[in-house]
């Protein structure tokens, strides 16, 4: 396991990193500003259109009828919402890494690390090749969600560099999924 990033002691609180492991990589960044996590169930109104006023042959008289008079042939049953499913928690999660001690570990280690962690390894010509390692992360060590895809990795290029070319400061931003939705008894675990 190679680790890279805020790994050195810097007197930072555990409480204020971010925690991302996968096969072969750990990196640790401070959690920036604008991180967040989102848990969404979807939900629709298939009936909105099931009415008198909407069957075919009535629907002409139905709307003189409507807009003659106050009353309607819509019923609080037409906005009855229904669950179609949920999906996956999505994760935005800004980390801030900053050079130390040593720049190539610090900071382009931990940006190496992270592109990696979202890259396949393929085959020119064969199928066989190797979809993304998925990762667990673990926030201010008080979430911890294990099997995350990483779907996307920015980072800035123009970041402040050292005397030697490596970057000194670099905001990564990341973009994480969960593989599947977490049930309801399973959300209490995830908070340590």
């Amino acid at each position: 396991m190679e680790y890279y990033g805020c790994i050195t002691p810097d007197g930072v609180s555990q409480y204020l990193k971010a925690y991302i492991t996968s096969e072969d990589y750990t990196v640790v960044g401070f959690i920036a500003p604008g991180a967040s996590l989102q848990i969404a169930s979807m939900w629709t109104s298939p009936f909105e259109g099931d009415n008198a006023g909407s069957i075919a042959g009535i629907e002409t008289i139905a709307n003189a009828a409507q807009s003659a008079t106050t009353t309607t042939s819509v019923t609080r049953w037409n906005s009855l919402m229904v669950w179609q499913g949920s999906q996956p928690p999505s994760i935005s999660l800004p980390l801030d890494f900053i050079a130390l001690y040593d720049p190539a570990t610090e900071v382009d280690g931990a940006i190496k690390a992270l592109c990696a962690m979202v890259s396949p390894e393929l085959k020119d010509t064969e199928p066989g090749g190797r979809r993304p390692y998925v990762c667990t992360v673990n926030i201010g060590r008080r979430l911890i969600l294990a099997d995350v895809v990483i779907q996307d990795v920015s980072y800035s290029l123009d970041a402040q560099r050292n005397s030697e070319g490596y970057f000194a400061t670099n905001t990564v931003t990341l973009q994480l999924s969960g593989m599947a939705v977490q049930n309801r008894s399973e959300i209490p675990g995830l908070f340590i």
